[in-house]
Order: structure tokens, then C-alpha cells, then sequence
């Protein structure tokens, strides 16, 4: 990876951190995570990361709420991803689109990214894309959970490409939340959405949908 790829995921994972740093950098009580606290907040976060029309019509605040319980923080809790897998299975039945037929672990995800950014990576299917292209197999390989999904982000992670991350944050002195494994493995998050496809970001650093 070059240097300038390296330096342009750190200024966009930048811009996203520094508008979120509240949420980023809250830590526990889950529930009183401004993300979560806050409806106004939480339907902002839906529309910039495109993840509200993955919950059911006139549920969001509900579903907000939901989150705000103990099965949520549990969940989150578990670094392996698999209580989130299950969690998402008994939410969606009450909160997914098509009567609960459609799966809503994008916004859980996401969501478990911006409270544990040290541990959770966003279920997103340009990053997907770029996961498998950095372990070398078809992009269009499909993960089964999201906790093989975060397994295999993790094994890049601690590969080849996390460790030139790292090292560039040293060699240019990083300093503060930029050094740490929070802040880098979502420059690592931008870099593998871009490896799978993604071109653009919004004004608070988040993906934004290609037109269509």
C-alpha cells in the first residue's frame, strides 16, 4: 500500500472521528452514549450511514430505545461478534423490513463500531468486497455471520496491511487517539471500502451510496 492511500483513509477516518468524537470516545453506560441518549442524534446517524430504510417503518425510535437495554450491552460485551449475530436474529422479527425477513445487522453493526471502535468493524458490502480482495479471494465471496466477517477483518487487521497502517501512524509521530487501535483499524475500515469499491464520503466521513 502507498504512503498516499495510507494518508488519505487517516484524513477521512479523521473527519468522521472528529464529528462523532462524543460517541467515539463516550465508553460506558451504553445507554447514556449520546448515539443512543439522544433520538434526534440517533435518526441523524441513521440517514448519514444510509441504514434507516433497514428498519422498519415507524420503529426507529423504538428500536433506539431497544438498544438502550441490557441484551444490547451484552452483546457488545462479546468480542467474537456471535452475541450480536444472535441478537440480531431475535430483533429482527420486530424491527426488519419485509415483516422481519430482512436481516438488520448493517445498523447493528454500525452501531457496535461507533461504541466499541476498538473491537467492532461496520457490516458494509464495499468493505466486505475489500476484505476478501486483501485475503486474496473473489470479492463476491460471501461471509455466512457478521462474527465470520469480523473474524476475518481482524486476521487483516493483524496481517500485512493493518501492520502498514500501524507503522505509519509511528513513523509520523502519531499522536493521541490517532495512535490507537480504535482510531486505526477504522483507517483501516475506509481503506477496505475504497478496496472494494467505494469512492465517495460525505461531509461527516460517511460512505455515501453511489447514485443509481
Amino acid at each position: 500500500m502507498e504512503d498516499r492511500q495510507i494518508l488519505s483513509a487517516i484524513q477521512i477516518a479523521r473527519r468522521n472521528w472528529s464529528d462523532w468524537r462524543d460517541v467515539f470516545e463516550h465508553g460506558t453506560p451504553v445507554r447514556a452514549n449520546p448515539l443512543l441518549a439522544n433520538q434526534i442524534r440517533f435518526a441523524f446517524f441513521c440517514k448519514d450511514y444510509s441504514v434507516g430504510r433497514t428498519i422498519r417503518k415507524g420503529s426507529q425510535n423504538d428500536f433506539r430505545v431497544e438498544l438502550c437495554s441490557p441484551p444490547f450491552s451484552e452483546a457488545i460485551r462479546d468480542d467474537s461478534g456471535r452475541a450480536l449475530d444472535r441478537l440480531e436474529t431475535s430483533l429482527r422479527t420486530r424491527f426488519g423490513t419485509h415483516d422481519g425477513r430482512n436481516r438488520i445487522i448493517s445498523v447493528l453493526s454500525k452501531v457496535a463500531a461507533f461504541l466499541r471502535p476498538e473491537r467492532f468493524a461496520a457490516w458494509d458490502r464495499y468493505a466486505k468486497r475489500g476484505v476478501n480482495i486483501a485475503r486474496g479471494r473473489s470479492p463476491s465471496c460471501q461471509f455466512n455471520t457478521y462474527a465470520d466477517y469480523l473474524a476475518e477483518f481482524d486476521n487483516v487487521w493483524n496481517g500485512a496491511t493493518g501492520q502498514e497502517i500501524r507503522g505509519y501512524a509511528i513513523s509520523k509521530g502519531a499522536q493521541g487517539v490517532e495512535a490507537e487501535p480504535r482510531f486505526l483499524r477504522r483507517v483501516l475500515d475506509v481503506h477496505l471500502m475504497r478496496c472494494g469499491g467505494r469512492t465517495t464520503w460525505g461531509p461527516t466521513g460517511a460512505p455515501v451510496p453511489k447514485a443509481t
